[in-house]
């Protein structure tokens, strides 16, 4: 079991790193000699998506959850397919309130699932999932940031700021919520965002 893991973390290491057909090919291998891995099938999704193989990597979140069926990431991927690739933004939402369901403590999946009714003006859902994924996780960037940017659409600019000054200060390298900031101030020569 050991080896196992210290495989899976090699193919991790090199899809996180940018090498993605090493990934793949360690993950393929893997699945071989380990066809009952549920996590193998989530990865080889993800290597299949960063490739733009999105039927593919289908294909392996399925046959991952007729091996896992409770695994909760792989619903919140297949919800990315479909949001972002397939436009099926009805699959999407079930598949993220399905990986909801089986982990309420799945901060991506409120994130996602936010910015999926984001994209369809439902801002009041939006904001109620992201607020719920920053009370999960009160670090992730994404959420402080796709809320600055609902605000800023309703009109609620001191939210906005609020929100965004957040997602800087957990990431002073967030391009996107400087640029929306930088929308919202009238600088001055002593702004602090300046």
């Amino acid at each position: 079991m050991k080896t196992l893991k210290k495989q899976i973390q090699l193919a991790v290491d090199a899809f996180k790193d940018g090498r993605i057909l090493e990934a793949e090919d360690i993950a393929t291998r893997l699945i071989i000699d380990n066809p009952k891995t549920a996590f193998l099938y989530n990865l080889l999704g993800l290597i299949c998506m960063q490739q733009g193989k999105f039927d593919q990597a289908i294909k392996h979140y399925e046959k991952g959850i007729e091996i896992d069926p409770n695994f909760s990431t792989i619903y919140n991927n297949l919800g990315l397919i479909y949001a972002n690739n397939k436009h099926d933004n009805k699959k999407a939402e079930n598949f993220y309130n399905k990986s909801i369901s089986l982990n309420e403590k799945n901060p991506e999946a409120y994130n996602n699932l936010g910015t999926l009714y984001k994209s369809l003006d439902r801002f009041d859902e939006a904001i109620l999932c992201y607020k719920k994924a920053i009370s999960i996780n009160s670090n992730l960037v994404q959420s402080f940031h796709n809320l600055g940017e609902i605000y800023t659409t309703i009109g609620k600019f001191d939210e906005a700021k609020k929100n965004l000054y957040k997602a800087i200060s957990i990431n002073p390298n967030y391009t996107n919520s400087h640029r929306t900031l930088s929308r919202l101030i009238k600088y001055t020569q002593n702004d602090k965002h300046f």
